[in-house]
């Protein structure tokens, strides 16, 4: 498949395929996951993920959530072991107001103790759901074998523990640590002159 890349001064880089569709698709790649957690902050790479929809410097949690909804696009992410991935689907006009959303969520997220303790009660839920699958299980078994004493080893939700103990401080460190802009790529599948998508 055939690409154009451009690196932005801060580091950035974009990629774009053009695509002759009214529906566009994008994302932000971090590359911080949870291989990237320090012993004892585990499950902190997802439980960023959860909480960067959740409320910025000028936005609240339904201003973000409305942001592209009212416009009908989505938006999602998901964490893995070596990156975490923040997604967007969108008629093509709304792509600007996509990537204001996105850097305002990426950049300016306050982590508001509210929020964080709604969210830590979905993960623990999560984490209980999740361990009542023996399939589940039996696959983190074999990476806990596969990768004994390195952070590749663990459950990508954390433990209830540590999800009990994480804090926003925890958060911000972690995204000092891991979210640099030279490491981001934004990605973006749609009907545009790649010029436009650089601005």
């Amino acid at each position: 498949m055939d690409y154009q890349v451009h690196t932005l001064p801060n580091g950035i880089r974009i990629l774009f395929k053009h695509a002759p569709f009214a529906v566009t698709h994008c994302c932000f790649v971090l590359n911080g996951g949870s291989r990237d957690e320090q012993p004892g902050n585990e499950g902190l790479a997802h439980f960023i993920e959860h909480l960067l929809f959740k409320e910025t410097e000028k936005r609240s949690t339904t201003q973000i959530l409305n942001r592209l909804e009212l416009v009908g696009a989505d938006l999602n992410a998901y964490t893995t072991k070596e990156y975490t991935c923040i997604h967007a689907s969108l008629l093509q006009q709304h792509l600007e107001r996509t990537i204001d959303l996105f850097e305002d969520i990426l950049f300016h997220s306050t982590f508001p103790a509210d929020e964080l303790e709604k969210e830590r009660g979905v993960i623990l839920d999560e984490i209980a759901s999740y361990l009542d699958q023996p399939e589940e299980a039996i696959q983190d078994d074999f990476e806990e074998m596969l990768f004994k004493g390195h952070p590749m080893g663990n459950n990508i939700l954390g433990t209830p523990d540590t999800v009990g103990r994480l804090d926003a401080k925890d958060m911000k460190a972690f995204i000092k640590a891991n979210y640099a802009t030279n490491e981001m790529i934004f990605a973006v599948f749609g009907n545009y002159d790649f010029k436009k998508v650089v601005k």
